[in-house]
């Protein structure tokens, strides 16, 4: 919900930003900038694209692990003021850090011209959902690793597919791909058979009993690329 939730609210802001493009909502009048940039040019994503200085709002989206941007604001016209968030920004200098979290956020630059004429840039900020994956697998456990209190699961994965409308599963296993994730501290473990699932102690007791049933094929639940839970898999159909 809350990936969803980040994705409605940028897919929001998106359309409003639509509307700016248009004349009504130009600058045409009055001290602009001559450009902008920040301190995200490999993950930042700006819409519009381009700078324009007649274009007064701007979303930029970073990725998910950023946690301060900060921008360069260039003003080419003698005597005008630039004004970051209310403080005072020299024309090619950085901005104050604006620290980012899991919430959308937005910063402004206002310019004041010595006839006392003013325009006012905002820029909407959002840091993009994690690209980790969050999914359901299934695959051929092939080896254990423990490095200090992290454990780690090392399988084959196959291609599951399921009956539509229900929860019932096939598999293939066409091409050799291998998973290789931390278990967080709370996975929960079992071994056995889909029919007779038995719940393992602890990761050294999964690892002891894993092959004991005649087969290695194992369901793998993983958020954020650590595995949650592992439990026996075969065919539904």
């Amino acid at each position: 919900m809350k990936k969803l939730s980040i994705l409605l609210l940028t897919a929001a802001m998106i359309i409003v930003l639509m509307a700016p493009i248009g004349a009504s909502a130009a600058i045409t009048d009055g001290p602009m900038l001559s450009n902008l940039t920040n301190n995200t040019p490999n993950t930042g994503i700006m819409l519009p694209g381009t700078f324009s200085p007649t274009q007064e709002s701007y979303l930029l989206t970073v990725a998910d692990w950023v946690s301060r941007v900060y921008f360069v604001p260039y003003c080419s016209t003698p005597g005008v003021t630039i004004y970051f968030n209310g403080s005072i920004v020299a024309s090619g200098s950085q901005t104050p850090t604006t620290t980012l979290s899991d919430e959308p956020t937005y910063v402004t630059i206002t310019l004041v011209a010595s006839d006392a004429k003013t325009n006012t840039y905002t820029i909407y900020i959002q840091r993009r959902p994690s690209e980790r994956r969050t999914r359901v697998s299934a695959g051929y456990i092939e080896s254990f690793s423990t490095s200090g209190s992290s454990n780690k699961i090392r399988a084959d994965l196959v291609s599951v597919t399921y009956t539509a409308g229900t929860n019932l599963s096939t598999f293939v296993n066409e091409t050799y791909y291998i998973y290789d994730y931390a278990c967080t501290d709370s996975c929960i473990f079992y071994y056995g058979t889909m029919q007779n699932p038995i719940r393992a102690t602890s990761f050294s007791d999964f690892a002891f009993h894993y092959s004991d049933y005649g087969s290695t094929l194992y369901r793998i639940v993983y958020i954020e690329d650590e595995i949650v839970a592992v439990m026996p898999y075969a065919t539904d159909y």
